[in-house]
Formats: C-alpha cells, structure tokens, sequence
C-alpha cells in the first residue's frame, strides 16, 4: 500500500471538510476535523497518548447503542481525563453533536476510518502536522480577517526562523502564539539540518481559548509532547516564570502579535519589563509594549524576531523616546520591512524587528541598524501577497552579511538615525522604488538617434548575452546610434537567436554543474546526511555559474533555493528510503515519472537535474525577454522623431493636394 503523504492527507481533510458543507459555518469546520484527526491518528500509532478502551478507533467506528456524537465527545473527554499533562482544556470546546446530525457524523467516522495514520502508514514521521498546518492555512484563507487572528503565513515564519536560526538545545518562545506555527517551524528548521530539533524547548501563551487549544494539538500533532503553551493575556500577565517568580528567558523568541493593541498599564504584571517607557494606553498603541516584552524575556546572548506594523518606525511621542532607549542599549539588530497585504485580515504594510539580547552587540556591529526594504521581492497575489523562497534567500542573506544592496539593503550608523530623530521608517534609510529611467533626450526626440550614453549604460547586460551593440544600431555620430534599415521591431526580433548561443552555454554550464553535484547526492542517499549538504551545493551553484554573468548571485540562490524548496519530499524520501523510495513516492502521488528506463539512480537524478535546469533556462529567459522589452523602450522613445512626423506630414498634405489636383480642384 502506497504511504500517506503530507499533499494526500490535506486533500482528505478538505473531502472530510466537504461533508460538512452547508451543515455548519466554514469557521466550526476546522475544529471538527482536528479532534477526528487526533482520535484516529493516537489511535493508530501508540505511545503519542495515553488512549484509554472508550477513546480508540475501533470503538468509535463499532459503537452501535449510542448516537455517533455522544460516542465521540466521550471518546474526546476519556482522552483528555487521561492525558492531563498534554490535553487540559484542549478539547473541552469541542462538541461534536452542535450543529451536525447523525448522518454526517457517520459519513466523517466512516471517511477517517479509511486514512491509516500510523507511522508506518506515513511517508515521513511528521506528514500529520504538515497536513494539520497546510489545512489551518487554507482554513485561514476562508475565514478572512479571522484568519489573522491565528495563523501566520508560512513563508513568514520560514523567514523569522532562518533569521534567528535556533539551535539544538536551545529555548524557543512565542509569547502571541496564535496556531504555533513559529514554534512547529523552529523545530523543523533544526530537524531539516539533521540535527535534533526534539531536543528544542518550545514555550507559548496565547490569549484565545480556542486558538490555545490550536496551537497545543499543532505541537502534539507535530510529535511535540513536552511543549509549553499555556492560555492568558501575555502583555498583562506572562505565565512563564522562573521558580522565584521573575519572568523565564529565553534563547530565541518569535512572534507575531495582534497589531495595534490596547492595554491597560495599571494592570499590567512585571512592569519593569518596560524599561524604554509606556505608550499611550488607550490609543491601541501596545505594538512598542510587545517588543518591549520580547526584549525583556531574551537570555543575554539571545535573538528575537517580532513583526508588528510600520507605525512603530516612526510614530512620535513616547513611542520616540521607546525607539531611542532601545537604539542607543544596541538592541536593535535590523529592520526588515515586507510591505502591504501579507497577513490575513489586514493589508497594511508590516516589518520584521530583529533584536538582540543585552549582551551587547558585536564589535563590528556595534552603534548601527541594518535596513533591509523587500517590498518589490514579495510576489503579488490573487489574495495575499507572498515570499517565494527566492525572496526569502536574498534577505536571510543580506541580513547575515550585513549587505549593502542598492534599493534594497544598507547598514546605517545611529547617528544617522538619531539626525532623523530616531526614526526607523524605513524609505528614509533604503528607497526600493523602481529606477527612475532616464531623461528623455530632446535633441534626439527631435532629429532622431538614440542616445549613445543611455545605451552604453545597459551594454553589460547585453554583452552578457553575447550581443555587441553593433547587432542593434549603426552609428549615427560622436553621441548618438541609429536603428538599422529594418527598423526597431525587426531588430528587437532577433535578440532571441542573438543570445541563444550564450544561452545554451549557461543551461551546459548549468547541466555540468549537476553532473558532480548529482554524484555527491547520491553518495549521501540513505545517509541522513543530504540536507546539511544543502548550503554547500548552493554556494557551488551560485559559483560555478556566476562567472558567465547572466543571473546575478541573488537570482542563482533563489533558482536553487526554490528547486530545494520543491523538491524538499524527494530529498527526505532520499535520505529515507533511497532512489527506489522515490521512484515510489512518484508513483504513489501521480508526480513525474522519468520516461527512461534503467536503474532508479539514473531515472532519479535525471528528474532532479531537467527540473533545475528547466528552471535556469525559464530564469535566463526571462531575463532575456527584459532585454528585449529594453530595447523597444528605446523605439518607442527614439525611433520616430519630431522631424520625420514633420517629413510624413509634409509628405501626406502633398499626396493629398496631387489627389484633389487629379479630381480637377485647384
């Protein structure tokens, strides 16, 4: 029998989610499937719970004296008498009999009863929690504004965690925890690089009952059984103490906070935490109060990453004076703005702060910010903008080295910021606006030419391609070219077979490059070894085809890094099982499968390697096409001048007067 996957089991949730339909609001779907969820997978795998006779599967399914929903709030209430430790006021909320009848409560038994979720059942030991993620994303996409109020877009918490980088060992907190997504991805991150992310010590608190209970069955469904998540108001009350009763720290902290909060200062438990002063209560300004509190709760050698809204960069006030402590303490490390329309139920723009414990900063970084404006590298969609893992690579780049990116990263001294009053908006620092184009030269928009110095200035790109200037213009004099005798459009038509050589030479280059690389992957097949090669195989990339000029280094890692990120389940069933696990799992989910035959060594990589390479070659081609695009740029600007309209007008009432003369006018 074919083994679950992560992508099978999120399609039968939403088949289970499609017998709901029209019985009961969208929102009330998730909880439902969640507690079936929990009781057929403990059911199925012993030793996650304790799971006493009235809670297991086989009771559920051959009950026969009780209504379906009396049978399944008992099984819930058992396990949770059971499980104190991991399950109290998990699951009290849920009501199986409200709003459903015993028809669908059959046809829900019936339809997990056929999911096996045993270990052995599943492709990778964690498909259950990645099935129970990717569900609550789309769940949250349903609910809209709601939605924002518990789920955290994934390519978000990827890129706080890279940031931070947590280690085996380490304590991760998320004091607004919401679904747990950043502690689940703080956990993953340490597991992908083959290190022990169990050994992670993961602590929460989140205000919401519901979504507490959320994020505790994230954990539990993501093999946490020892995570701390506990239900309160964090700004007014934290409930992670020390045994003396002063506030826990923590090595890294990640969090998402609602934006725009109010708070009430008088209630308000370990106020020291608010060394940089207090904002205006009542004004739902509490956004600086969190970062305050992330600040607080950090070890001494400890980093944190908070989203909150931009107005916390450059709001007055007291919220300057908060700004400034916090500068000149150096707890600021970097400000990473994400732009508009990211979060669910909100589409105003966000930014990331990351901050540093009080230790202090490295020498080299003592008394500056890094700025980092990504707001043209998050991709448009249809309802939320997004990082694609191209995006994400180029900034966890530019914040480890400090980079100083025309437009879109630079490092600024504070008293820089202290000349702008301590403001961190971050267009101040880093403009990511388009280029403005050049002037229009008026000499040549009226005698015709295209401007030598605008051209020239492009040349590298076109000579990347292998295109001399002298395949696009004639020489018209010292400052300006000409179109040739065929026109702007004709010429522009053959830049494509222009740059193919150069092209294909890339894609080789590219394909050469796979040959060794593929051989060092198969070397690390069943090794558990192949993801912490993933760093080492970029940078090769990234170096073996830099050279050749046609992507940029940022280009480069983003290809690589969004072919990682695809491939992700083939690597693990790599490490897993070997080429012939993959050759299965293709098969078991209808993906691709190559149409050689042979050993699945060679079947397996030559998928791997056309895949990257079909990619390159879109990449190349894409930048191919802006040349292109450039160079019609220049005809619209320049190749019909204000004399030849003046010679086609001259022209046109000449032909017209021959024709009247003809028709006897004079």
């Amino acid at each position: 029998m074919a083994l679950m996957t992560a992508g099978r089991l999120t399609e039968e949730l939403f088949r289970a989610a499609d017998i709901l339909r029209g019985r009961m609001d969208a929102s009330e779907y998730r909880d439902v499937l969640f507690g079936m969820l929990l009781l057929k997978r403990v059911s199925d795998q012993p030793g996650i719970l304790n799971v006493p006779d009235r809670s297991r599967w086989r009771h559920i399914v051959d009950s026969k004296s009780e209504e379906p929903g009396q049978v399944l709030n008992k099984a819930l209430s058992a396990l949770e008498q059971n499980n104190p430790d991991g399950l109290d006021g998990v699951l009290g909320a849920l009501d199986f009999d409200r709003g459903l009848g015993r028809a669908q409560l059959k046809a829900l038994i019936d339809h997990f009863d056929r999911i096996p979720l045993g270990d052995d059942d599943l492709e990778f030991g964690d498909v259950v929690g990645r099935a129970y993620d990717h569900t609550l994303g789309r769940f949250a996409d349903v609910a809209g504004r709601k939605g924002g109020e518990f789920y955290t877009p994934r390519s978000v918490v990827q890129l706080m965690v890279e940031l931070v980088r947590p280690e085996p060992g380490q304590s991760v907190y998320d004091p607004f925890t919401g679904s747990g997504g950043m502690l689940v991805q703080a956990k993953e991150y340490v597991d992908e690089y083959g290190r022990d992310g169990a050994g992670l010590g993961l602590f929460g608190q989140e205000l919401n009952v519901e979504t507490c209970s959320i994020a505790r069955l994230n954990l539990l469904l993501h093999n946490v059984t020892d995570g701390s998540v506990l239900c309160g108001d964090t700004l007014a009350d934290p409930l992670h103490l020390q045994g003396d009763g002063r506030l826990r720290r923590f090595d890294r902290v990640l969090t998402n906070p609602p934006f725009s909060m109010n708070y009430t200062e008088k209630e308000m438990k370990h106020p020291e935490r608010m060394r940089y002063g207090w904002t205006p209560a009542q004004a739902k300004k509490a956004d600086l109060m969190n970062v305050q509190h992330v600040l607080a709760v950090l070890r001494p050698d400890g980093i944190g990453a908070v989203v909150t809204p931009h107005g916390v960069l450059f709001r007055g006030g007291s919220e300057a004076e908060i700004r400034r402590g916090i500068l000149e303490d150096d707890r600021l490390v970097a400000v990473i703005g994400i732009g508009p329309n990211v979060f669910h139920g909100t589409a105003i723009p966000a930014c990331i702060l990351v901050l540093r414990g009080n230790d202090g900063a490295p020498v080299g970084e003592r008394g500056t910010v890094l700025f980092v404006n990504a707001e043209r590298e998050v991709v448009t969609g249809r309802t939320l903008n997004r990082l694609e893992p191209e995006n994400i690579e180029k900034i966890v780049s530019a914040f480890r080295e400090r980079a100083d990116i025309d437009g879109f990263s630079r490092v600024v001294t504070l008293e820089e910021i202290a000349e702008n009053d301590f403001s961190l908006n971050i267009p101040r620092y880093v403009d990511a606006g388009p280029p403005e184009g050049p002037l229009l030269d008026v000499r040549a928009a009226l005698f015709g030419g295209v401007p030598r110095h605008e051209v020239e200035a492009e040349e590298p790109r076109f000579h990347s391609f292998g295109i001399d200037l002298a395949d696009l213009f004639q020489p018209r004099n010292l400052d300006y070219f000409s179109f040739p005798a065929e026109g702007c459009e004709a010429t522009a038509a053959r830049i494509p077979d222009l740059a193919a050589t150069q092209e294909r030479r890339f894609v080789d280059q590219c394909c050469r490059w796979w040959e060794g690389a593929g051989a060092q992957i198969a070397e690390l097949a069943d090794t558990k070894q192949l993801f912490m090669s993933r760093s080492h195989l970029m940078a090769s990339f990234r170096e073996e085809l830099l050279p050749l000029e046609l992507l940029d280094r940022y280009q480069l890692t983003g290809v690589f890094a969004a072919w990682w990120s695809d491939r992700q389940d083939d690597f693990r069933s790599l490490e897993h099982r070997g080429f012939p696990g993959v050759i299965d799992r293709w098969a078991a989910t209808d993906g691709e499968l190559s149409p050689h035959s042979g050993p699945a060594r060679e079947r397996v990589l030559k998928v791997l390697g056309d895949d990257l390479c079909s990619r390159v070659t879109g990449r190349v081609a894409a930048q191919r096409q802006g040349l292109v695009a450039l160079y019609r740029s220049w005809g619209d600007r320049y190749e019909t001048s204000f004399a030849d309209l003046e010679q086609q007008s001259q022209a046109a009432t000449e032909r017209l007067r021959s024709r009247l003369r003809g028709l006897g006018y004079r």
